[in-house]
């Protein structure tokens, strides 16, 4: 009887010893890796979900230091009346666009200077035409910021500087565009950083709430800064003597339970 309480008290502590030996080697815990996890089915209506207060978007305003791309044409003078574009006002390259100044002016030709900073760029568009009536027939003017960049950091696929095409995005299409977060980044702590004027506003999101939707800064602004944290697993396992302390740990928990199973094959 003896003997049998000795034998299964080594084969639970054996037992116990490698399960604290693979719990150390793998030393990831479970996180939650799912967007929007605080969704739940609705037995009514199980494929339809309608959040209310979701946020507008608002046409992003121009800035200093903004390039915009400015084309303008006019009806030929022919028995067309084709719509051309007047020489000197071309506008291939949109990184050699016009580069709102200092002061928020930019310079079109004949027109001179525009005051454009703090318009969206239809109001841009509509004061540009105006301007431009006195010299062209019936001018299509269109306005458009070439470098609305956004800057993503941290731990996603692609980190970078992300060009968006036009002038309406959000976190999410950010994101997707940088490659979407790795497994390890955090998802309810995204950080975006937005300077207006002199003022720098920082802002955090969860991405596994739907309250991402109703946030104000959803919709982002060119040269927003986004970054994505690394989760506490990723920070310890960068750190080199960390590394070292659970390597020595897994050599040590190993042995002890080899010690064990010798232990337990010798006496039985």
């Amino acid at each position: 009887m003896r003997q049998l309480l000795g034998r299964g008290i080594n084969v639970v502590c054996l037992a116990f010893i490698f399960f604290i030996y693979l719990s150390v080697s793998s030393c990831v815990t479970s996180k939650k890796f799912t967007y929007f996890d605080n969704l739940k089915s609705d037995t009514l209506h199980p494929n339809k979900i309608v959040i209310d207060g979701t946020t507008q978007f608002v046409e992003p305003k121009i800035m200093v230091n903004d390039i915009l791309s400015v084309s303008i044409q006019t009806l030929a003078q022919s028995e067309t009346s084709e719509l051309v574009t007047p020489k000197g006002n071309s506008d291939a390259d949109p990184m050699s666009g016009f580069l709102v100044d200092r002061n928020g002016y930019i310079e079109v030709s004949l027109i001179g200077f525009v005051k454009v900073a703090g318009l969206t760029t239809a109001e841009a568009r509509e004061l540009i035409k105006q301007k431009v009536k006195e010299f062209y027939k019936d001018p299509v003017v269109n306005v458009q910021i070439s470098n609305f960049d956004i800057t993503v950091l941290g731990d996603v696929a692609h980190p970078g500087v992300v060009k968006v095409q036009g002038e309406k995005a959000n976190i999410l299409d950010v994101l997707a565009l940088a490659g979407d977060l790795t497994i390890t980044g955090q998802r309810k702590n995204i950080l975006l950083a937005r300077t207006e004027g002199t003022q720098t506003t920082f802002v955090r999101f969860d991405l596994t709430s739907t309250d991402v939707f109703k946030s104000p800064y959803f919709y982002v602004r060119q040269h927003d800064y986004i970054y994505v944290e690394h989760n506490n697993f990723k920070k310890q396992t960068s750190d080199n003597s960390f590394g070292r302390y659970i390597s020595y740990l897994s050599a040590v928990i190993g042995v002890t339970s080899l010690l064990f199973l010798f232990k337990i094959i010798k006496i039985y």
